[in-house]
């Protein structure tokens, strides 16, 4: 049985992902930054590693054998207009956004075309499509990952491999917060038609759907969770 792999995983949405994709009863392997004490409710591999560091990008890489699903959850944001962000911060955004779900994406993809079979899910943003003002970097990144996944999908569905975005709106986590100094509670809360914050749990039951076989003829796409976001602008 092939091993269900989650980054980010110790994150308010990673953690939520990793609760619902343990309901399928295969091994896991957990990636985290810090926070690994979150993890401890599974029975998991729990590997640490900082994806700003190409080091560790490649050391975790190496671990990725016979993998069936390969979420990519971890993210860094970092909000400021650009002039003001340290070069450091664009770097980790990278690093962290692209490099890492690139590299990790490489090394699954073999593997996963031997066996003919493979899930691979990688977390975009609704800013990949409509930017706030402070998340240039972070928004372009995201548009890196959603025509980067369609990509994989194109080059390699004929080998029984899916891969999928899941782009979070405004869920109430983590990152968010960071949003909110800049932005506002209620302009984040009010750009939605549904005018609520979502909730990691609704950005986990989206990855469930697109892990499982009930969307076994779904590739390429992007799914928006982000409570009507684009109705009306």
């Amino acid at each position: 049985m092939g091993k269900v792999v989650i980054t980010g995983a110790s994150s308010n949405i990673g953690l939520a992902i990793a609760r619902r994709l343990h309901e399928l009863g295969k091994p896991m392997l957990l990636h985290c930054r810090s926070h690994a004490d979150r993890l401890a409710e599974f029975d998991a591999e729990i590997v640490r590693a900082d994806f700003s560091v190409r080091a560790d990008i490649e050391r975790f890489a190496a671990q990725l054998k016979d993998v069936d699903i390969l979420v990519n959850a971890a993210a860094e944001t970092q909000t400021g207009l650009l002039p003001t962000l340290e070069d450091a911060d664009i770097d980790r955004m990278l690093s962290v956004n692209i490099a890492a779900t690139t590299l990790l994406c490489k090394a699954v993809i073999p593997q996963m075309c031997m066996k003919r079979s493979g899930i691979i899910v990688n977390l975009s943003s609704a800013t990949a499509g409509r930017v706030f003002r402070g998340q240039s970097v972070y928004g372009g990144t995201k548009a890196y990952i959603e025509t980067f996944s369609k990509g994989i999908a194109a080059e390699f569905a004929k080998k029984g491999l899916r891969c999928n975005c899941v782009a979070p709106g405004s869920i109430d986590s983590g990152s968010l917060q960071k949003l909110i100094i800049n932005t506002g509670h209620d302009i984040l809360r009010d750009v939605n038609a549904s005018a609520k914050f979502g909730s990691p749990e609704d950005v986990a039951a989206s990855v469930a759907f697109l892990c499982s076989d009930e969307s076994r003829y779904i590739n390429g796409a992007v799914i928006h969770v982000d409570g009507g976001y684009w109705l009306g602008l």
